[in-house]
């Protein structure tokens, strides 16, 4: 009996890097009082993430709803700053890629920021198949024909991929995909469920 290693598809923000979430406390820094996330969760990030307007375009929605006193420039500056990698992710990345595996990256994100990511981290590399939301008619997480397109663009069928996020409303609807689904808490605890599933690291 052949068994066929199962393929992995990440997500980026808070799997591999942080994301947008922190850059509320960077803000709150700047201008001295607390922000929320909710301050940068406006409808025009869903528009960013989809590519229909810019990262400038963005900020200034953000700027307008708040009244704060920090230009476009600073903004895109701290956001910049947040992007780190979360330290023992590329390890896994990394060591899977050297076993063969079949990896792909499932992404909300925006074009500029990735563009600025990838040039600085070069993770793109260990993937075989990448999609960002952005991307000409992509659907974005947690729409169930994103998880259906990704799957034909590495040729593979549900019961033998494993999703990684750590977005319970993305874990829940990969698994009403008919994908196993894993919730990303630290590299310590990947390493742990993707053993449970017969990947080791």
């Amino acid at each position: 009996m052949i068994v066929t290693k199962p393929a992995i598809i990440f997500d980026l923000s808070e799997v591999y890097l942080r994301g947008l979430l922190g850059t509320h406390e960077l803000i709150s820094d700047e201008i001295g009082k607390d922000v929320s996330m909710d301050a940068l969760n406006i409808p025009e990030q869903e528009l960013l993430f989809s590519g229909k307007i810019s990262e400038e375009d963005f900020w200034l929605s953000v700027l307008k709803r708040n009244s704060w006193s920090l230009s476009v420039g600073r903004l895109k500056s701290l956001v910049r700053y947040n992007f780190r990698e979360i330290l023992g992710t590329r390890d896994i990345l990394e060591a899977l890629s050297s076993r063969g595996y079949n990896l792909a990256l499932l992404s909300v994100h925006a074009k500029e920021w990735v563009d600025y990511l990838e040039d600085k981290f070069d993770y793109h590399k260990l993937f075989n198949t990448i999609s960002y939301s952005y991307y000409p008619g992509a659907t974005a997480k947690p729409d169930p024909l994103s998880y259906k397109n990704i799957l034909l663009e590495m040729c593979v069928t549900s019961d033998n991929a494993i999703f990684i996020d750590d977005r319970d409303i993305n874990v829940i609807s990969a698994r009403d995909a008919g994908i196993y689904a894993i919730k990303f808490q630290s590299p310590e605890q990947l390493i742990l469920d993707l053993e449970i599933r017969g990947v080791l690291i």
